[in-house]
């Protein structure tokens, strides 16, 4: 079997994005939400259906996905595989637009819908304060704790840290309705370009049960083998890699640029060393953390862009 990498934004929007499979995208959000009952999204309306394929030059049309529900809601969904500076208030960017343009020229402002973000990232947003691959963000009274309305709510899922979970247990992790989806998410790796033949296996196990994810993987497959969708695929992955080789140049350049600077100011040298050594202790105790969550030396070196040696001697020079 054929798939491709569903983190690729390209691919979600495929498969998530198009109106004529919205019974996968509503059994999707339901799993993520944990809606049930009269609380599950029975159907929805697609905001931005629009797909731009992908050219040499690496410009797309809007690849995430924007749906209003028949519960009035509107969900904005959000995949990033790259880290972004400053994601946290980009986030927030982001659901302020969609929650304040709901509101038409004369309307009231009780007639806005509850907004819903929900972010899907291949790295933690909050790698000090927690290590669950799922969290929900309300706005809260400090003290008593009560709501400051129903209508902001965020998801963060982080699929890094859904691996890790994954691997150690399992068993608990399974329990969880958006388990399926977030191994359909993770089965598959662009960068190295393998398949988790076990993840796949997990997946088809549950098809047989579930008509949704029976769809989902059809439907996915269907997609990774289309000549068109390999190709545009193949141009957005090529995009990427090369944003996140410039953005690792940008890193190394700015670290020659620093150690210039030092070299040519004498007098400050030594808070130029002080300052590289805490950056690098710094580095260490993410490392040390990370490895105290259970993730691997691989899956860390492939989220803070190092090669597995470099993570090594930060680990031996702890």
């Amino acid at each position: 079997m054929q798939y491709l990498d569903l983190k690729m934004d390209f691919m979600f929007k495929q498969l998530f994005g198009h109106p004529s499979r919205k019974s996968i995208t509503m059994a999707f959000l339901n799993a993520l939400l944990h809606r049930t009952g009269d609380e599950r999204i029975v159907d929805v309306q697609f905001e931005n259906t629009e797909l731009t394929k992908e050219t040499e030059d690496g410009k797309t049309g809007r690849l995430d996905v924007i749906v209003r529900t028949n519960l009035g809601e509107r969900i904005h969904v959000e995949i990033q595989i790259i880290p972004q500076y400053g994601m946290p208030e980009r986030l927030l960017y982001y659901w302020a637009r969609l929650f304040s343009s709901s509101l038409l020229k004369g309307e009231r402002y009780d007639t806005l819908p509850p907004t819903i973000m929900i972010a899907i990232l291949n790295y933690p947003l909050f790698p000090h304060e927690t290590d669950r691959f799922h969290t929900v963000f309300h706005i809260r009274e400090d003290e008593e704790q009560f709501l400051w309305s129903h209508h902001l709510e965020f998801h963060v899922l982080d699929l890094s840290q859904f691996m890790v979970k994954w691997k150690k247990y399992r068993r608990d992790v399974k329990q969880l309705p958006e388990w399926p989806w977030l191994t359909m998410l993770s089965a598959v790796d662009s960068r190295t370009k393998k398949i988790d033949e076990e993840m796949v296996r997990e997946l088809e196990g549950v098809a047989m049960t579930e008509q949704e994810i029976l769809e989902a993987l059809e439907e996915w497959q269907n997609l990774s083998v289309d000549p068109e969708n390999r190709y545009a695929y193949e141009m957005r992955l090529k995009w990427l890699l090369d944003q996140l080789s410039n953005i690792r140049g940008s890193r190394e350049e700015g670290r020659e640029e620093g150690l210039k600077e030092g070299l040519k100011r004498g007098l400050e040298q030594g808070r130029a060393e002080g300052l590289k050594e805490g950056m690098k202790q710094k580095e260490r105790e993410m490392i040390r953390k990370m490895i105290e969550k259970g993730m691997s030396i691989a899956e860390i070196a492939n989220m803070l862009d190092l090669t597995e040696e470099e993570v090594k001697g930060r680990v031996k020079n702890q």
